[in-house]
């Protein structure tokens, strides 16, 4: 169990020989600099893909002095880095990989090892969207059918009520997690269909869906009650996250806890007192047994909310849900009851999920169990299996339809959590520009998914006051050792790049992520934000 304190959240041109000693200085290999030729360093999309609106070619002293610029702020980092880590972050065990490609011409504008596969962290949240996006459609929805298995006569089911898992997070744009109104409204229409009683049981029929449990090199057992850890499965609800709000009262009293989606089914060990004064005091948690919020909260203060990840989120599921039904007027006469590959049935109903509502609380807010989710979702759609295979498969297939390379690329997960994730600056920024370039309600749909820098989501608070505040749309990333942001930016000057810029660095070397590598992304970006075409 863990204490929680709130909810988340110069002009001259560069020549390659002035610019190897800066590479160099942060661990660089020298073999993939900035290439000045137009011709050099392009991705496969642009061989494969509808032709470009290619405007002007860019002028090779902008981008040497980009290149330049950016490899300074590099090397300068890396050497505050090694000095704030005082020798357990040395520049030779520092990796940066920057690429940076201009939207309209298609031209590369900044490359700093760009094809080294490295761990990109929530970065791999982009991956997994924008292959959503190419292979589904922005107007592509989750469906999970729900079955009658048995005879239906008189209001009575003679059999089993059946789920077929889809991979739904069943989660609300606006990340409330009351949302067991959703399972409520589908209850109602099963019994408007009639039905009244089934004389089995509610089938939770997980498929081919992996079993819920900890991904490969996760975070340490001690960490996985947390949000960021939560369980994918076939059948979840709200991302198989437990949302606590504890509103305070008057001092001396009980303070309101509110758990939501509910029931959750573990026993509770929930008590929250209201003090007279103090700070905020409140511990949360859940074990495959007990849900604990404990603590106390000052009178007077604005309700705090904390969230947690729920140890079992398939079972989760089938007990709001059964709740539900019974709200609704539907017995189950055989409880919840768990399989995989039931027979054929009658459809009842169907639970449909817009998948780009989603989206924003996967890019924007960085939920880990939703990205998981939605990479589940594609292996079984493209691939027929709901499994960590599949979904690595859907996205290969999204980059071969994009023409992109696909070499280097690791994922094992949705999210980027898991630390044998594997992908290069060049396949982001690449995608991206995919995305972009497909216009219309995807291309929309993505932006707006994005945190915006300065205003919205996990940027929120960086480059204020800068030129680039209002005008990045990105994915931040982090786990240990790894610092990760990419996106895309609209420059001062009118145009639109995107970008990747992913860091590893010696994981022992705590604080380095907010003290050296956030700032050198921000004034990376900055600089392209202010300078570039």
């Amino acid at each position: 169990m863990a204490h929680r304190t709130g909810r988340r959240t110069t002009a001259a041109a560069a020549t390659l020989g002035l610019l190897a000693p800066l590479f160099a200085a942060c661990g660089e290999q020298g073999t993939a600099l900035a290439q000045a030729s137009e011709g050099e360093g392009r991705v496969a999309l642009e061989e494969g893909a509808a032709p470009r609106r290619v405007r002007e070619p860019l002028d090779p002293a902008l981008r040497a002095r980009l290149t330049r610029g950016v490899a300074d702020i590099v090397a300068r980092a890396c050497a505050d880095a090694e000095k704030c880590a005082k020798g357990r972050a040395p520049r030779e065990r520092i990796d940066v990989a920057v690429h940076v490609r201009h939207v309209a011409s298609g031209q590369e504008l900044v490359a700093i090892r760009p094809d080294a596969p490295q761990r990109p962290a929530s970065n791999m949240k982009l991956v997994t969207t924008a292959a959503a996006l190419v292979l589904l459609g922005a107007r592509a929805e989750y469906a999970t059918p729900v079955d009658a298995v048995g005879e239906l006569a008189g209001g009575v089911l003679s059999g089993d009520l059946v789920v077929r898992a889809n991979g739904d997070p069943l989660v609300l744009p606006d990340g409330n997690g009351a949302v067991e109104g959703r399972l409520a409204e589908l209850a109602r229409k099963l019994r408007a269909r009639g039905l009244a009683r089934v004389t089995g049981a509610l089938v939770l029929d997980e498929g081919t869906f992996v079993e819920p449990g900890p991904g490969p090199e996760w975070p340490s057992a001690d960490q996985r009650w947390q949000e960021f850890c939560a369980l994918a499965s076939g059948l979840t609800i709200n991302g198989g996250v437990i949302q606590a709000v504890v509103t305070p009262g008057e001092a001396g009293a009980s303070a309101r806890v509110d758990l939501h989606p509910a029931p959750h089914g573990l026993a509770s060990a929930v008590g929250v007192w209201t003090s007279s004064g103090g700070g905020l005091d409140v511990r949360v948690g859940a074990t495959p047994s007990t849900v604990t919020v404990k603590g106390s909260i000052p009178s007077g203060a604005d309700p705090f909310t904390a969230e947690f990840a729920h140890p079992d989120p398939t079972g989760y599921f089938g007990r709001v849900f059964a709740a539900e039904l019974a709200r609704a007027g539907i017995e189950v006469e055989g409880g919840l009851r768990r399989e995989r590959g039931m027979g054929a049935g009658t459809r009842l109903g169907e639970l449909r999920s817009p998948v780009a509502d989603s989206l924003a609380l996967i890019n924007a807010e960085s939920r880990n169990g939703v990205a998981d989710q939605l990479f589940l979702h594609l292996g079984l759609v493209v691939g027929g299996r709901g499994d960590r295979a599949g979904g690595a498969a859907a996205i290969r297939a999204a980059l071969a339809r994009l023409s992109l390379p696909a070499a280097g690329l690791v994922q094992v997960d949705g999210s980027g959590l898991s630390r044998a994730d594997r992908v290069t600056a060049r396949q982001i920024s690449a995608l991206l520009a995919a995305v972009i370039e497909l216009g219309g309600v995807e291309a929309g749909v993505f932006r707006d998914s994005l945190a915006l820098s300065g205003r919205k989501g996990t940027l929120e608070d960086r480059m204020k006051g800068t030129v680039a505040e209002g005008r990045v749309r990105a994915k931040t990333g982090w786990i240990s050792g790894v610092s990760a942001l990419s996106g895309l930016a609209e420059t001062a000057a009118g145009g639109e790049f995107v970008f990747s810029i992913l860091v590893e660095y010696p994981p022992e070397a705590g604080g380095l992520n907010t003290s050296c590598f956030k700032p050198m992304q921000d004034e990376i970006l900055a600089l392209l934000v202010g300078e570039g075409p």
